[in-house]
């Protein structure tokens, strides 16, 4: 199955987002990764992004970390968009990253680690 996977991971004044494709050969690739304001316009912004990268009917997917109140809007505004949304806890995240012993921890970073969730 085609699929495109967004990890988003957020914070108070930004969230870093990281677009993964899986082909149908299971060949996963890192389309981009970029960073948007925490504001009704950067989630226009980062949107308008994401519809963008899916092409030849892809399914897309939007998973995000669970980060204090700071991931509620976004995961309004995407479902309030018909998008397909998932939330996960902070520490399922954590956890996975030390199973495979990546030891570095930056927003962009948790972004990746994020998409392999899904």
């Amino acid at each position: 199955m085609k699929k495109l996977v967004v990890g988003i991971d957020i914070s108070m004044n930004d969230f870093h987002a990281c677009i993964k494709l899986r082909t149908e050969n299971d060949v996963i690739k890192i389309k981009g990764t970029r960073t948007f304001e925490n504001t009704e316009k950067g989630f226009q912004e980062f949107y308008s992004w994401a519809l963008k990268q899916q092409k030849n009917n892809y399914s897309l997917k939007f998973v995000m970390e669970a980060t204090g109140i700071y991931y509620e809007n976004l995961a309004y505004f995407l479902y309030a968009n018909d998008q397909n949304v998932s939330v996960v806890l902070a520490n399922k995240i954590k956890n996975y990253a030390k199973s495979l012993n990546i030891k570095t921890k930056t927003d962009k970073g948790d972004s990746k680690m994020i998409t392999v969730l899904e």
